[in-house]
């Protein structure tokens, strides 16, 4: 557990130094803070990483999924009892990459989101890098909601 930790601060700290990293480095960085929660939430939290090789090798902003995925944690699983599930899944199609984060809990709206949360701030970012050719979005999907990332296919060298 002190592994994944140090790695995830390492991560934290090099996110400053890139402007991009690959998918596939920002789901280590993802399966180590989720396995810090399941330490914390036992069997109440249950999550699945359903991404293929060809978008692992994408470039996303670095903890852009993280964010989201943490977003999930902290407002749909660890405020109800039962705890909830999350998935994350990734697509290519058509020059874009798309990653999504579900999870199984009440749902929200991003004008919900207050100043200054994760998910502005992600928002921001997004702005930064990619201008208009970025998204965020919330829906409700599958009994739960799904929050989508997408922005520009950039292939990591």
């Amino acid at each position: 557990m002190v592994e994944r930790l140090a790695a995830l601060l390492r991560a934290a700290l090099d996110a400053t130094g890139h402007g991009t990293v690959s998918l596939g480095r920002e789901l280590e960085i993802v399966g180590d803070y989720l396995e810090i929660e399941r330490a914390r939430f036992g069997e109440r939290l249950s999550y699945d990483l359903d991404v293929p090789p060809d978008a692992r090798r994408c470039q996303v902003l670095p903890l852009a999924v993280q964010t989201l995925v943490e977003n999930s944690v902290k407002h749909a699983i660890a405020p109800s009892p039962k705890g909830g599930r999350l998935r994350v899944e990734a697509a290519t199609d058509d020059g874009r990459l798309t990653v999504g984060v579900w999870d199984d809990g009440p749902g929200f709206t991003m004008s919900a989101a207050l100043p200054g949360h994760g998910l502005e701030n992600l928002q921001s970012r997004l702005a930064a890098r990619f201008g208009g050719s970025a998204a965020l979005s919330v829906v409700r999907r599958d009994g739960g909601t799904l929050v989508t990332l997408a922005l520009p296919r950039t292939a990591g060298e």
